[in-house]
């Protein structure tokens, strides 16, 4: 009963009939005030922190205000407590002792000690002291308190990164490269006294520059400037070694064998033996490997030199049919036949013999004009007469003036048959493979790059001279200028 009584005290009735239990309250109430302490203690613990580092970095301002602040290293040199021109001098004695004794660089059992100056090295001092000036004093209170941090726990230490200038670098590299790099030599043929001679391949030799570069830094930011550095190098290999040649040896030794070649014509003979085979023999690179090529030609045209016989026309006198010259028939050679004969021997390893063969060329007949044709046309004209090396005006049947000339020489024949005087030029240059003419004077052009012109570099007239052009006196070729038209006709002929 008593029980019933003391719990039903603790309770208070609702108008709804609900109850309310104060006990539980109390306890909730209890609960919020616990944790609202540690709440407390947290961020008291925080503001203690925060307010020793924000006084830590107050107390560094004023103490360091111009120094770099403790614990800070340049490459193993403490500057900490230094201030910018104190820990300069320091970190510039170092560098000095850097660029004058460099590293030591070997290959192939070689040393070279070049200075970093030589190989285009230098380091920026004040950019490196101004970030150990600046570290600590972070442009944001963030920043400023997490470098803080920093240095009270490990300290910072800044690198020494030098500054290549690529050019400079590069242009030591390659001095390094013409001692240190070779190029590979590919396996080569020759054929002496009818052998054929290997050569060996060797293998040539590359320079790592990137490496070598990568080391340099590496070792100059360790501090250790007695340091050493194995300059990486690899072998290059030829395109084509020494078994990349020998399908073409094969290949020349049985073209060898083949010797002599023989060729005949009536009581005439002609041989090629070895040495003049091996003369015919070439070796090209082809990929990874030489080929073999042969050309008989100029054996073949040799011996065609000493049977040709060129063609002489039969000259016939115009107007009286007399014959002047019976002339001749030429005989040429079939070339083409002679060197696929020989070149089929030569792949079958086998000496042969072969006769000539030969073809007629059948002479032609050239009218030949003792002088000129008087009237040939109406109005004036020129007539050019090769075999007499004249040139002729003529006006109707009148013969009004005629010049001694010079016409085109052997390999450049002046054109014959009928033309006319298409264009005109008081001066002109005149150049070509093998002469070059500023200024050639009184042009009758008659037809494409042919004319009738003056000449100043002969005077060796009535013989030919010319690249096919009609020369002429200058003074006899400014009365043919002065005297022709355009589309007067001009008439050569032999």
């Amino acid at each position: 009963m008593n029980n019933l009584t003391t719990t039903a005290t603790k309770l208070n009735i609702l108008p709804s009939g609900k109850t309310k239990t104060k006990q539980s309250k109390a306890t909730t109430k209890k609960k919020s005030l616990v944790i609202s302490k540690q709440t407390y203690i947290k961020i008291g613990i925080s503001f203690l922190v925060i307010t020793t580092l924000i006084s830590g970095v107050w107390y560094f301002n004023r103490a360091y205000a111009d120094k770099i602040y403790p614990k800070v290293m340049v490459a193993g040199i403490k500057v900490g407590g230094l201030t910018h021109e104190q820990a300069k001098t320091q970190v510039e004695e170092k560098i000095k002792i850097l660029e004058n004794n460099g590293p030591e660089i070997t290959y192939n059992d070689q040393t070279v000690k070049p200075t970093l100056s030589e190989m285009g090295i230098t380091f920026d001092t004040d950019k490196i002291l101004d970030q150990a000036f600046n570290y600590g004093r972070g442009e944001s209170l963030k920043e400023k308190l997490q470098e803080n941090y920093q240095l009270a726990i490990s300290g910072f230490v800044l690198e020494i990164k030098p500054q290549i200038d690529e050019v400079k670098f590069n242009e030591y590299l390659s001095q390094l490269s013409s001692v240190v790099e070779k190029e590979p030599k590919n396996a080569t043929l020759s054929i002496e006294n009818g052998q054929v001679n290997l050569t060996p391949s060797e293998k040539g030799r590359g320079l790592n520059k990137d490496q070598l570069k990568n080391d340099l830094t590496a070792l100059i930011n360790s501090g250790n400037i007695s340091g050493s550095i194995v300059m990486q190098t690899s072998d290059l290999e030829p395109a084509i070694n020494d078994e990349g040649t020998t399908e073409a040896k094969s290949q020349a030794e049985k073209y060898l064998t083949a010797a002599p070649i023989t060729v005949t014509f009536d009581t005439s003979s002609w041989s090629a033996g070895s040495r003049e085979i091996s003369s015919w023999i070439k070796f090209n690179e082809d990929g990874d490997k030489l080929a073999t090529s042969i050309s008989p030609n100029a054996f073949v045209n040799w011996v065609a030199e000493q049977v040709e016989v060129p063609a002489t026309d039969r000259e016939v006198e115009d107007g009286t049919g007399n014959v002047i010259s019976e002339g001749q028939d030429g005989r040429g050679v079939d070339t083409d036949t002679l060197t696929a004969q020989i070149r089929d021997a030569l792949a079958r390893s086998q000496s042969s013999s072969f006769a000539m063969v030969t073809s007629t060329i059948p002479r032609g007949q050239k009218t030949i004009y003792p002088h000129a044709q008087p009237g040939r046309y109406g109005s004036k004209y020129i007539d050019i007469n090769l075999s007499e090396q004249t040139l002729y005006a003529f006006e109707g049947s009148t013969l009004v003036n005629q010049f001694l000339v010079s016409t085109g020489k052997s390999g450049y024949a002046t054109p014959t048959g009928e033309f006319s005087v298409y264009g005109k030029d008081r001066a002109a240059l005149m150049d070509g493979p093998d002469y070059y003419l500023p200024g050639v004077p009184y042009i009758s052009w008659f037809s494409g790059d042919y004319s009738i012109h003056g000449t100043y570099w002969h005077s060796n007239f009535g013989h030919p001279m010319s690249h096919g052009c009609v020369n002429m006196a200058t003074s006899d070729a400014e009365w043919i200028f002065n005297w022709d038209d355009v589309g007067t006709p001009v008439y050569i002929h032999y």
